[in-house]
């Protein structure tokens, strides 16, 4: 049976059973991430201390929500991820886990919004340029090309959004560049040839 390609975590563009866990990755990566961005012991000086504490205190809060998140608590999921905005609002995962939130619940808007926050603090997040693209496929399918393109710039393994630029590629009429991208998608996770290409209606 065919199946389509959704966005990272639930969102991030990915054939919908294997959707859960690819979600459960991308957090726990989120999560060890950020966890290591703020065990580092160069900080010094009462402002440099007062940074780390609120680090500190935002990658606990990281933690809580991701926990709630995948316990399907979505709602208090939200309100952690924004408190963590509070104390660290450079916090990437935050921004990120809010528009997937979002995207979840088909508020395009909020979702575009979040992850534009999170693409100014890495512009080369792969899972964000993912979710971004397919926000963007029903308006302008060229720009979501530009995202995708990005994307496996990013994270050379990322088979989900080599598929999803590939069928986009044969959409714009770019037959042999889309079939060499869905190939290399198909070489990442075999799994890929039975997903099915989005109708972009």
């Amino acid at each position: 049976m065919a199946r389509s390609l959704g966005p990272v975590p639930t969102l991030v563009a990915v054939p919908q059973p294997r959707a859960r866990r690819f979600f459960a990755v991308v957090a726990a990566f989120a999560l060890g991430a950020v966890l290591t961005s703020c065990s580092g012991s160069d900080a010094t000086g009462t402002a440099s201390s007062g940074a780390s504490a609120s680090a500190s205190a935002g990658a606990a809060l990281l933690r809580t929500g991701l926990e709630q998140l995948n316990a399907g608590d979505s709602q208090a999921a939200e309100v952690t991820f924004r408190n963590v905005l509070t104390v660290d609002p450079a916090n990437l995962y935050a921004h990120y886990n809010l528009g997937l939130i979002a995207q979840n619940r088909n508020d395009t808007q909020q979702a575009i919004e979040s992850y534009d926050a999170a693409l100014a603090i890495d512009d080369t997040y792969a899972p964000a340029l993912y979710n971004r693209a397919i926000l963007t496929e029903p308006t302008d399918l060229d720009a979501a090309v530009v995202l995708y393109r990005k994307a496996v710039d990013a994270d050379p393994k990322f088979a989900a959004a080599f598929m999803r630029l590939g069928f986009a590629l044969v959409h714009l009429g770019k037959a042999d560049e889309g079939s060499t991208y869905l190939g290399k998608g198909i070489a990442l996770d075999p799994t890929m040839v039975d997903v099915e290409a989005p109708s972009y209606e």
